[in-house]
């Protein structure tokens, strides 16, 4: 080889070893400021994860202070159902009574005339008088009497639903009242 070419492939050499030393530093340094990153991280995890569980361990007594006053207050809710049951079902029991009671007795009911409701008109032809000037006046006596089968039962049904929601509203307005 050529004096030349054996100096310029020295020169190569020695750059190539220049360039392989510094690549071989570099790599050294990356891998250690990648390693101390990594040991930060670490540390970092650590703290995050005691932050995390001292976290969870307060939610937990949290969670179970608020689901202990939920069951007392589910308890206490429970025991006032319970109690508007009980008195709702003695008021219906006293209703299926009465309905009872109502269903075997006939229904009297009084009569009394009222002449004067017919208002002036009274029903005649035009331009002709009224036989007597105040109608019904001579049987102003009440009179009594029984209601129809098919009337007493109507009249049973609407007293039973007007009792029901008596004691609906009752029972809705002790609550309101006596929360």
């Amino acid at each position: 080889m050529s004096p030349r070419l054996n100096g310029f492939l020295l020169a190569v050499e020695r750059w190539l070893v220049v360039a392989l030393l510094l690549l071989c530093l570099t790599l050294a340094w990356a891998t250690d400021h990648y390693r101390n990153q990594v040991m930060a991280m670490d540390v970092q995890l650590e703290r995050l994860s005691g932050e995390i569980k001292r976290q969870n361990a307060d939610a937990a007594q949290i969670l179970a202070t608020l689901t202990a006053q939920r069951d007392t207050a589910q308890t206490a809710l429970d025991a006032a159902y319970q109690l508007q049951e009980v008195a709702d079902a003695a008021a219906q029991q006293e209703i299926d009574r009465l309905r009872g009671d109502l269903e075997q007795r006939p229904v009297r009911v009084r009569l009394v005339p009222q002449p004067a409701a017919c208002g002036p008109g009274r029903g005649g032809t035009a331009g002709h008088a009224p036989a007597v000037a105040d109608a019904g006046a001579a049987d102003a006596a009440p009179a009594y009497g029984l209601l129809p089968e098919s009337n007493t039962r109507r009249l049973g049904a609407v007293i039973a639903e007007v009792e029901t929601l008596n004691a609906a509203y009752a029972s809705c307005r002790a609550q309101l009242m006596h929360p």
